[in-house]
């Protein structure tokens, strides 16, 4: 049976949550943020008095946003 995935920043509160949440979970890192908003353009489409943030994934992440999926 596949267990659910618990996504903080650092390991050491995965390694607190996992403790709290059993068996049942598995607690992993992030390592801090995972997207952000672009540096070369704009990120943030303003339409219909509503946001739309355009995320991407930075080059240094990308390795760890693999490990998660």
């Amino acid at each position: 049976m596949a267990k659910d995935l618990v996504i903080v920043e650092s390991p050491a509160k995965a390694r607190t949550v996992g403790r709290f949440l059993g068996g049942k979970y598995t607690a992993k890192a992030s390592m801090g943020h995972v997207r952000d908003l672009p540096r070369r353009k704009i990120g943030v489409e303003v339409a219909d008095r509503s946001f739309k943030p355009t995320y991407q994934i930075p080059s240094d992440k990308r390795k760890i946003v693999s490990e998660l999926k």
